[in-house]
This record gives C-alpha cells, structure tokens and sequence, in this order.
C-alpha cells in the first residue's frame, strides 16, 4: 500500500537508456545501487541464492512493475529496441534486445523474418561481420520508422 506516514504522491518516470551511470547514494537512499528488475520483483531464478535485497517500499513493487510493462510493450510498436545496438548491427543483436526486455527465447527464423519484413525498420548496410563467431551475418543499421506497422507482438508466455 501507500506510505502509512502521510499523504504521498509517487510520479515515476520511465527512462530507456544503453548505459547508465553509477547510481549516487544519499538522503534516505544512503545504500542505492542498481539491480535486475527481476530480482528485485522477486521473479524465480532472478538472482543468486546468497544476494539479499531489501523489499521495495510501499507501492515501489507495484510501480517498477507498471513500468516493466510500459517498456515491453513500447518495443512492440516502435524502433526503440534499435537504441540498444550499436549503429551497425545484426539481426542477432536486436533479437538478444528483444529477449532480454520481453523475457523470452524467440525463434531467430521468425524473427529475421519479422525485423527484415517490417517496411522503415531496417536498412541493410551492405557490410557482414563474424563478431558473434560462425558465418559472416548481414549488418543493418535503424532505419527511418519510428513506428512499427505491423508491430512486432510478443509471444504468449
């Protein structure tokens, strides 16, 4: 529930980012550090036996959840997903993006099928690279598109 103390108005605000800083300590947050949504959601596997967190306070659970869902869905519909690559990049790479934010294995056929189908999302650069071993894979880089029609649905879990 709300802080039991007094009358608090929580505003959170979602921030989508490649790298972040060290989160600075202070005030009442004197321990701040940052940690996997999932553990701190309490989501099995999440972390390691012997890592203890606090809880989140109050409503905190409830919020960082509603902002999970924000993220997942927004990559659904728009070209975000291509921030977290580097300007040149593989199919491969922008799935392990999708993976990582949906929680998800995606069929990598399907997948290429998808991104590459999707008129505006990808440009292919003409270049290939074997960064991530085996045969030379196609570079792309984002394309114009900011939004995704059709959009790229997640799967069902």
């Amino acid at each position: 529930g709300r802080d039991p103390r007094m009358r608090v108005v929580s505003v959170a605000h979602l921030a989508l980012a490649p790298d972040l800083p060290s989160p600075t300590a202070g005030g009442d947050a004197s321990g701040a550090t940052w940690a996997p949504a999932e553990r701190l959601l309490g989501e099995e596997g999440a972390g390691r036996e012997d890592e203890q967190l606090l809880p989140l306070a109050f409503d905190h659970a409830r919020i960082l959840s509603d902002g999970i869902e924000r993220a997942r869905s927004k990559i659904e519909y728009s070209s975000l997903a291509t921030a977290f690559c580097p300007a040149e990049f593989t199919v491969g790479e922008l799935r392990r993006v999708y993976e990582a934010v949906w929680g998800v294995v995606l069929d990598p056929r399907n997948f290429h099928r998808k991104v590459t189908g999707t008129p505006g999302f990808l440009v292919p650069t003409g270049g290939t690279t074997t960064r991530q071993g085996g045969r030379p894979a196609q570079l792309f880089r984002a394309g114009g598109a900011t939004l995704l029609n059709p959009p790229m649905l997640r799967p069902e879990i």
